[in-house]
């Protein structure tokens, strides 16, 4: 009985150190609670059927789907969300891309055809793609990672109506994490 009345007490002074200290300690918590959601971009869907990440990727024959998911940041205020779905036979790259965009002056929605080739670990491809309404093409060129495929995103300069990126600059990477591909994709 003694012992319970101790392991009482204690659990008195901490809840009341918590009550003295909770200006202090709960809004921290909850940013970090808030930020964790917002990292995770988690939404309400059957958990059956969302894609599963996947390691060890090859470039290799058959269907393969990835996704790219970007936060707003002060030096990027751009949050985009990406759906890349493709098909590689030998050399030829055939698929799809969708996805969303969204910062200061800019919410819309995107899709797009990708045909491309696959050159040992690299896709060279051409994305045409609509958005707003408005179409238009991009030379993409992806990379073979350990997780996914990287983007290899360099500055774009425009050729005879096609965005082409300036392989004479620096590159940023943006990296697309492999999924499974389901029907709904």
């Amino acid at each position: 009985m003694k012992t319970i009345r101790i392991i009482l007490f204690i659990l008195i002074i901490i809840g009341l150190a918590l009550l003295a200290t909770q200006k202090i300690w709960v809004p921290r918590l909850v940013d970090r609670i808030i930020s964790s959601e917002n990292k995770s971009n988690i939404k309400q869907e059957d958990p059956s059927t969302l894609p599963l990440p996947q390691a060890n990727i090859s470039l290799v024959d058959g269907r393969q789907c990835y996704t790219y998911n970007h936060e707003a940041t002060k030096t990027e205020p751009y949050k985009v969300d990406e759906f890349l779905d493709i098909t590689i036979k030998g050399e030829s790259v055939i698929g799809t891309k969708r996805g969303t965009q969204s910062g200061p002056d800019l919410t819309n929605g995107y899709t797009g055809d990708i045909v491309g080739t696959l050159s040992k670990d690299t896709i060279t491809s051409v994305l045409s793609y609509t958005v707003e309404g408005s179409n238009g093409k991009e030379k993409e060129i992806y990379r073979e990672g350990k997780t996914g495929i990287d983007k290899l995103r360099y500055q774009l300069i425009n050729e005879k109506g096609v965005l082409v990126p300036d392989t004479t600059k620096e590159f940023k990477i943006m990296h697309y994490s492999r999924v499974g591909c389901i029907a709904s994709n």
